[in-house]
């Protein structure tokens, strides 16, 4: 009943507007039909027709100028109807004052149909109207022009106002599909709405066309710090400052419509990482962006700490293996610059494991892996290349750079060894190889040959030490 009642108000807003158009038109045009009505009158020596039609247009006029002063004090859809009704009537009586001049009623017929189309009230009503006016206007035609009168005029006027009960439930029904369809939209809106600022999410709706914000709910005013005073400058770039990456993003959603687990940085929080969910939709007739915000900040925190810990030797905290490869395969890409590879050998951990026992050649591995690390440059990375063999990466250095490094390094070993801090000796034996951009060599390649010069220089120290 609600919906009945609301469209009936919907219908009666819309005939009040038409009709004070047309009232507005009738009253604005009067003065040319009425030097029509003084022209016809002295040219034409039937005034039996110029009188009627002048009274018609005059008429007309009074009633046009009745419904603009009384239709906000009347009940308006009664008033509505008495004024299509008359306006029918008028139709057909000047269509009847026309026949016994020209010989057609085309008035009746065109007033029909303008009503039908542009005043369309409800199709009972409209054939009560056009139907009592009709038979009026057949009624006078057979009683006054007896002889003129016939089947073929009966069957073309009949149809004509046929055609306009037609005319007149098409528009009243596409009035009725026309308000449905809106209040639907309403209701979508509404449940749009309801949704959207419910979410616990933070949630903001962008104009695609400005790329400003449309909406946004109380989360994302509080993740972003939207406020009424910068909520103008909230666009779409203060997601994606880079052009680019915002036009890729576009692209895609042309193509996809949605986009989901979309990561980046969040730029309003320094460190912070969100995943934002994209939805391309309508919103008020245009399109519009939905952008739905995830705080991922303390998961990308939990994968870095894995991938960290992943990545980490457990017994040493230096990188593992897996990690000090794959740095070396990422200098060799880019291939660019020099550095050099040391390959790193602790000396006599068997003999120590043996002697004092495993925990204490853990110990030894630990102590040299913490004076290597000592004596890195931010630059530099060591990584446990497996048992008692570490791998030092130096970029940027050459040759002569890198044993310079391998002096401080058995210059600390050796004040280590004055400090007795050990029952046995503490040393390693170190092998370099350097890289120069253009070789062809494989990480396993280089790492053999840095092997290959610490055997060497391992040898070399032991028959120095036997001399």
């Amino acid at each position: 009943m609600k919906q009945i009642h609301d469209f009936d108000k919907y219908h009666q807003s819309i005939l009040s507007h038409r009709l004070k158009l047309s009232s507005f038109t009738l009253v604005a045009g009067y003065p040319l039909f009425l030097i029509a009505d003084i022209s016809m009158l002295r040219s034409l020596d039937n005034p039996a027709y110029v009188f009627p039609l002048a009274l018609v247009h005059l008429l007309g006029m009074l009633m046009s100028v009745c419904y603009l002063v009384f239709f906000q004090n009347l009940h308006a859809n009664i008033l509505s109807i008495s004024y299509i009704a008359l306006y029918i009537v008028q139709g057909a009586f000047s269509s009847f004052n026309s026949y016994q001049q020209e010989g057609n009623v085309y008035a009746y017929l065109i007033i029909l149909l303008a009503c039908a189309a542009l005043l369309p009230i409800r199709p009972g009503l409209y054939n009560i109207l056009a139907g009592t006016a009709h038979a009026l206007l057949l009624s006078g035609l057979y009683l006054y022009f007896p002889g003129a009168f016939s089947i073929i005029m009966l069957i073309n006027v009949t149809g004509g106002m046929i055609v306009s009960a037609v005319i007149n439930l098409s528009f009243y029904h596409y009035l009725r599909k026309d308000f449905h369809s809106q209040m639907q939209l309403q209701e979508e809106k509404r449940n749009f709405k309801s949704l959207f600022f419910a979410n616990p999410q933070p949630v903001v709706l962008i104009c695609l066309e400005t790329e400003n914000i449309i909406l946004h709910n109380k989360q994302a005013g509080q993740f972003f710090g939207i406020n009424p005073d910068s909520s103008a400058s909230f666009s779409l770039t203060s997601f994606f400052p880079d052009q680019k990456e915002q036009e890729a993003l576009l692209e895609q959603l042309r193509n996809e419509v949605k986009i989901e687990n979309y990561i980046t940085h969040n730029r309003f929080q320094d460190a912070n990482w969100m995943m934002l969910n994209f939805e391309l939709l309508s919103y008020n007739k245009i399109d519009a962006l939905l952008i739905s915000v995830t705080d991922v900040t303390n998961f990308k925190r939990i994968e870095q700490e894995l991938q960290e810990h992943a990545s980490r030797d457990a017994l040493t905290g230096t990188f593992n293996r897996r990690a000090g490869i794959q740095y070396i395969e990422n200098l060799l890409q880019q291939g660019v610059h020099p550095f050099c590879l040391c390959f790193v050998d602790v000396n006599d951990l068997k003999q120590v494991n043996d002697i004092h026992g495993h925990n204490e050649g853990d110990q030894l591995i630990q102590l040299i892996a913490s004076t290597i690390a000592s004596t890195l440059t931010e630059d530099d990375c060591l990584f446990r290349h497996g048992g008692d063999e570490f791998i030092i990466l130096l970029p940027a250095k050459d040759r002569s750079q890198a044993m310079g490094f391998v002096s401080i390094l058995q210059y600390k070993l050796t004040l280590l060894n004055d400090t007795k801090i050990k029952a046995y000796p503490i040393a390693a034996s170190f092998g370099i190889h350097d890289y120069a951009p253009g070789s062809t060599l494989t990480v396993t390649e280089m790492i053999e040959l840095a092997d290959q010069e610490m055997y060497r220089s391992k040898q070399k120290q032991k028959e120095d030490l036997f001399q």
